[in-house]
């Protein structure tokens, strides 16, 4: 203290100076290997450096290699340095690292930049200082809150670990772990998503002017994303190929043409919700994580089908898939425009109100407002206040104003449909759609239960021609009350009785009292046993009105049932996923075939099969040769259920088998007339306009077709036989029924002792 007192005024000044700079130096020499070493922040080990791993997004194939979409928690895909075209490269590197060749993780000349520019003149526009490594470490690490330190923080231990990054990696892997690890906002993480997403092409394929346009929206991916921002995103593209001119990765002349290019986009969503095949997609994911849960208990594996980039090889034709989504949606926008127009009116007369208000009490609003204490009329007029909200059209999302009881009425009152195709001899799933959007409407009607109506009656004449019935018999037209079963009796839709019909006859006009008299007559319990072996493992009903279609199936069981009459009488499971491959391309699940089940004779599901043919040439399948002159030998069966509530078709080839299921989530959701709302108008027009457009195609064609020409005569027998004396059933001359009849379910109870008649 005293050789401190006899220092001069200036010594004293100089000492303390040089004591806090000493003291400043330690500091931040301590505040640095506090952070290297840990102390302030938690640093990776070198081997978790050397070991880095992005999340990678798994793919999905179809059974062509056409990339469906994938699963993720980022949506990301990894490409190798050799996949990049050099233009991405010199892009990003013109443009946020400019010496990124030269300094080893942290450019000082760029700090140095941010000091005097950025903080002491306060130039905004000055840049910033982080180098490709050190972005790559807050990609890949992320960034901590440590209160008020922590941005001195985060810096230095970003570039510590950046520093350590670049003597472990080339720069070469540097640069592709850092494309593969960036964001580009709409929850696309990589180059190669990011390609595909804004450009529908490959990191390699890319245009220097698109990759301008990727890379300039690295700097705030939103502001510049080029689908919502074109104008903006056109001027920061511009920059980035300025930049390239500036340090000579584009020469003049090259420059000059490429900013005076428009922005074109070709947007290709393929994420989770959107796409194609998006419900097939979905069932896909959920297989596959079944399998991968095996797979790591049985191995002790890891398996992630979100994280770890597995391929995901499916039977899926995109070709097909392509056909079958536009015909669907294009006659299903038809009908609902319709199936709309008729509910109007029906709320108007009060019919649908309690429909309404079943479905409005299902919603969280009304639900909020309840348990805020309000009463349901009050409820009721708040709810029918506008809001801004976004409804679902066929053109796609739309923000409109509309009361939450508007939107209700304009959800519920679509028609909804599912389709489900099968090669029958190898089960492959061929094409899957479950709904309309599945955005907006994800629940897979493939799945759901509904009736079925008459698509069940095949299974009923097979098991008589199992039980000895030949194609030929004739069984007579009568109406019987069974008396066990609460006076319950089959009602024919077109009221007509009397006569015989032919077992071709029968099915052929879909005759409700002769299928119920063959169930009766074979017994329901050995029906259900006989359906089990076509694959039903449903619960059904042990009701007379079996035969009619009263059991709630879903689409998937019924072509699965299906199989074995299409197949010669042999059963096989139907089935999505060929294959699954590690990221390494190691094969880690593989599909395998089984040995066909013969579960049925192959002469009773051959003659089922030409029975069917018959519907489609003589009966309720008609439409099929005259409205779409399709020729090849097709069998296949309509359904319409009670209240026609619900539609079906499902119909096959020799190597195709396909269904169709039509109707409005609500049952209630329904056409007044049974003209609009039989399978025949509901189902079949989706089915036969897929079917049509396919043989178009030189490629796809052979999914569909039939090996065979169609016949013009199954079997010499009348369909109907009519009693001598009556003369009605002789001036209709059934002998060929109309096409517009109904097959949908008719019955009812009737008193004891009471004779009944039809007119």
């Amino acid at each position: 203290m005293a050789f401190f007192k006899k220092l001069t005024l200036f010594k004293k000044a100089l000492l303390i100076g040089f004591v806090f700079f000493i003291a400043g130096v330690a500091a931040l020499f301590g505040f640095y290997y506090a952070v290297a070493w840990g102390i302030l922040c938690e640093m990776p080990t070198d081997e978790e450096l050397s070991s880095i791993k992005n999340y990678q997004a798994s793919e999905v194939y179809s059974d062509d290699n056409i990339l469906l979409g994938r699963y993720f928690v980022e949506n990301r895909s990894n490409v190798s340095y050799e996949e990049i075209n050099p233009n991405i490269i010199n892009a990003l590197v013109a443009t946020e690292d400019v010496r990124f060749w030269k300094h080893q993780g942290v450019d000082q000349r760029s700090l140095l930049r941010v000091l005097f520019k950025s903080i002491i003149l306060q130039q905004h526009n000055a840049g910033g200082g982080s180098t490709i490594s050190q972005q790559l470490i807050k990609n890949v690490f992320g960034r901590k809150n440590y209160g008020i330190l922590s941005m001195p923080i985060i810096k230095v231990r970003e570039g510590i670990l950046a520093n350590k990054l670049n003597h472990l990696y080339t720069k070469e892997e540097i640069i592709t772990l850092y494309l593969n690890t960036v964001s580009f906002g709409e929850d696309t993480y990589g180059i190669e998503v990011a390609c595909e997403r804004f450009f529908n092409t490959t990191p390699l394929a890319i245009s220097t002017e698109n990759a301008a346009v990727l890379i300039g929206m690295l700097k705030a991916p939103t502001s510049y994303n080029p689908r919502l921002h074109p104008e903006k995103s056109l001027s920061r593209r511009n920059t980035v190929l300025a930049q390239m001119k500036k340090y000579d990765y584009l020469e003049n002349d090259k420059y000059d043409a490429l900013i005076e290019k428009p922005l074109k986009l070709e947007y290709t969503n393929k994420s989770t919700s959107e796409g194609i095949a998006t419900y097939f997609r979905a069932q896909v994911k959920k297989e596959v994580s079944a399998i991968l849960d095996q797979i790591n208990e049985q191995e002790n594996k890891h398996y992630s089908v979100e994280t770890d980039g597995l391929k995901i090889h499916t039977t899926l034709n995109y070709g097909l898939q392509q056909i079958v989504e536009k015909q669907l949606t294009a006659h299903i926008e038809r009908l609902t425009k319709k199936l709309r127009s008729e509910c109007v009116s029906r709320l108007k007369s009060g019919d649908l109100k309690p429909v309404l208000l079943t479905e409005l009490k299902k919603t969280q609003r009304f639900k909020v407002l309840e348990k805020e204490g309000l009463y349901e009329k009050a409820i009721i007029r708040k709810l029918s206040d506008p809001i801004n909200t976004s409804i679902f059209t066929f053109k796609g999302g739309k923000d409109t104003l509309i009361s939450p009881i508007d939107s209700i009425i304009h959800t519920i009152t679509f028609l909804q449909a599912s389709y489900l195709a099968v090669d029958p001899k190898s089960g492959k799933i061929l094409s899957w759609i479950g709904g309309i959007d599945y955005q907006s409407f994800p629940y897979d009607h493939v799945l759901s239960k509904r009736q079925v109506g008459s698509t069940f009656k095949p299974f009923i004449y097979a098991n008589a021609l199992a039980k000895g019935h030949e194609i030929c018999d004739k069984i007579k037209n009568e109406q019987v009350v069974y008396s066990q079963y609460d006076d319950w009796s089959p009602q024919n839709s077109d009221g007509l009785y009397g006569g015989k019909y032919t077992i071709l006859g029968a099915l052929t006009n879909s005759v409700n009292t002769i299928s119920v008299q063959l169930l009766m007559e074979n017994g329901i319990k050995n029906q259900i046993q006989f359906c089990e072996k076509l694959g039903i493992r449903d619960s059904l009903p042990q009701v007379p009105s079996l035969a009619l279609g009263v059991a709630n199936l879903s689409l998937r069981t019924m072509i699965e049932a299906y199989i074995p009459l299409a197949n010669n009488g042999q059963k096989v499971a139907p089935y999505t996923i060929t294959k699954i491959t590690d990221a390494n391309g190691e094969i880690i699940y593989k599909h395998q075939t089984a040995i066909p089940e013969q579960v049925i004779d192959s002469t009773i599901a051959i003659k089922t099969t030409q029975l069917l043919q018959s519907v489609v040439n003589n009966g309720t399948g008609q439409r099929i040769r005259s409205t779409y002159h399709i020729d090849d030998e097709i069998a296949g069966k309509t359904g319409t259920t009670q209240n026609h509530t619900d539609g079906w078709f499902i119909g096959y080839t020799d190597n195709f088998l396909a269904g169709v299921w039509t109707g409005a989530d609500n049952p209630s959701i329904r056409f007044k007339s049974i003209k609009d709302g039989q399978g025949a108008n509901l189902a079949l027009p989706i089915w036969a306009g897929a079917f049509a457009e396919t043989k178009q195609h030189k490629e796809l064609k052979g999914i569909v077709s039939s090996t065979h020409k169609k016949a013009d005569v199954i079997y010499e027998c009348e369909f109907y036989e009519p009693e001598k004396t009556d003369l009605i059933h002789q001036l209709f001359k059934r002998k060929n029924p109309k096409e517009n009849k109904s097959d949908g379910l008719e019955g009812k109870r009737v008193k004891k002792k009471k004779s009944f008649f039809s007119w």
